[in-house]
């Protein structure tokens, strides 16, 4: 018997749609299926480090323990006792989130001895564990280095002016403070800078202060940064480039600050 063209037709369209349809399903499906298969591996691999902490958690506390035995070898134990709670318990959690920073480990570090001390716990405010929280590993290491070195960091400004001064800023706050203290991102000090001030631990002297010693800004005003945006001027249309002297300053708080986390030998 023959089949009529028409049922055919409809066959052939049958067919062509069902191969269509596995081409275009296809490709698709399985690329879903194989992210899907990858989902709990990605899982598991981003919580690794989070298992390991939690493995590591008791050895971190041993490690924590000796770290503290160091800080408080010349206190009388006589005058050792147990911290404030609201003190220990927050820093014991942060610290073991970061033993494997020298600079953050250690602040924690010093702030429990001294809440372990009878005669020195009073000065640790809890506001300081929120503190440390809030700084990286750089502005840690300035810090250090502002509260060892006179409290005050020495910084300039490049300024481009026409005759009737107007101008623009295009460096503002600039030190090499992040070279001299090793930081990982030593041309962010103005980042840090902001961070450090809006933490209430530093301030800026403003641009009608600056230190009576000019030797303390020949480093910076000849560094080869500053060199070559003072040569950039003449590309500008501003008519010349100056150097304005500043410094940025502990303050009070700050001061306090860092004799609690920063060092058990300097009061």
């Amino acid at each position: 018997m023959e089949i009529p063209n028409e049922l055919i037709a409809a066959g052939l369209a049958s067919t062509v749609a069902k191969e269509a349809y596995a081409d275009l399903v296809h490709p698709v499906a399985k690329p879903i299926g194989e992210i899907a298969g990858m989902l709990p591996r990605a899982v598991r691999v981003a919580l690794t480090p989070l298992e390991k902490w939690l493995a590591e958690k008791e050895f971190n506390m041993a490690a924590m323990r000796k770290l503290l035995e160091e800080k408080l070898e010349n206190v009388d134990p006589t005058l050792i006792e147990s911290p404030a709670p609201y003190i220990a318990v927050p820093a014991l959690q942060y610290i073991s989130y970061c033993m494997n920073n020298d600079e953050l480990r250690d602040m924690y570090a010093n702030l429990l001895a001294k809440s372990m001390t009878k005669v020195v716990k009073n000065g640790v405010h809890p506001g300081f564990i929120e503190i440390i929280k809030q700084l990286s590993p750089d502005e840690a290491k300035i810090l250090k280095y502002l509260y060892m070195n006179g409290l005050r960091i020495p910084t300039i400004a490049v300024r481009y002016e026409n005759a009737d001064g107007s101008g623009i800023e295009p460096v503002k706050n600039f030190s090499n403070v992040g070279e001299l203290t090793g930081c990982e991102e030593p041309f962010d000090i103005d980042k840090y800078f902001d961070n450090l001030n809006r933490l209430g631990l530093t301030e800026f002297a403003g641009f009608l202060s600056h230190l009576s010693d000019s030797k303390y800004y020949e480093p910076i005003r000849n560094h080869k940064q500053i060199l070559e945006i003072m040569e950039k001027v003449k590309t500008s249309p501003y008519a010349i480039a100056k150097i304005v002297e500043s410094y940025v300053s502990l303050t009070r708080y700050g001061i306090s600050f860092c004799s609690i986390c920063l060092s058990t030998s300097k009061p």
